[in-house]
């Protein structure tokens, strides 16, 4: 065939260690591998029917994402969830969702504030039945409305890193953690309210405490954990 010599059309190539990562990602989030199940390579490249290199790579870059772990000839694994790590999680979620909410909330227009209050008339609805998946998946799509009209690239990069070790750790400590819910109930109805409203700063503030981080007016009673 003739080659054009005008232009250069852009191929998208993906690399073998992205599409393992990507595999051995939702494997993991799906719950198909367990908290603290070994990762074998030997196994993964039967799986995954590629070489050792990138799915070495594939694991380094899930490694820095928090969801695996390994020692020095010893073990590579699924990470095991603890209560330090997620109250961390949620602390840092908040702190870089918090600076989304500020850059974002003031440019809302009335679509956004609409699609908004439907996300918070759901979580109620979530909280008064204290389902904590749901009020997690809500949580997720109220991140991603934020995300989609942030007009910060390096905002939405680095809180996209943190929502999945988050969702992760939440998710499978699902069983053991009992949110207060008295907390959530304030915080959200505070939340609406301000993005109602237009008022950045009070969304910002809000969002924030909702992810335990310490502020003046902050004397709820952390989470209790315990198999419920």
């Amino acid at each position: 065939m003739p080659v054009p010599n005008d232009s250069k059309p852009t191929v998208q190539r993906r690399l073998l260690r992205d599409e393992a990562h990507d595999a051995i990602r939702d494997a993991i989030l799906d719950g198909t591998l367990k908290p603290g199940e070994r990762l074998d390579d030997k196994e993964l490249q039967q799986w995954l029917g590629i070489s050792r290199t990138p799915i070495r790579d594939a694991l380094q870059g899930l490694a820095m994402e928090g969801l695996v772990e390994s020692a020095a000839q010893s073990y590579t694994r699924v990470v095991k969830p603890d209560p330090e790590n997620v109250e961390s999680f949620i602390q840092t979620l908040g702190v870089v969702m918090g600076g989304v909410t500020r850059t974002t909330v003031g440019a809302f227009d009335g679509a956004d504030r609409a699609a908004f209050a439907s996300i918070v008339r759901r979580v109620e609805a979530a909280l008064a039945t204290r389902d904590t998946h749901e009020h997690l998946r809500l949580g997720i799509e109220m991140y991603e409305l934020l995300l989609a009209r942030c007009a910060n690239a390096a905002l939405v990069a680095l809180a996209r890193a943190a929502m999945t070790p988050m969702s992760y750790q939440i998710r499978i400590t699902a069983g053991e953690r009992e949110p207060n819910w008295t907390m959530l109930e304030t915080g959200w109805g505070r939340l609406g309210r301000a993005v109602e409203d237009g008022d950045p700063i009070a969304a910002e503030l809000a969002l924030e405490e909702m992810h335990l981080l310490p502020l003046p007016s902050n004397s709820w009673e952390p989470p209790h954990w315990g198999s419920r």
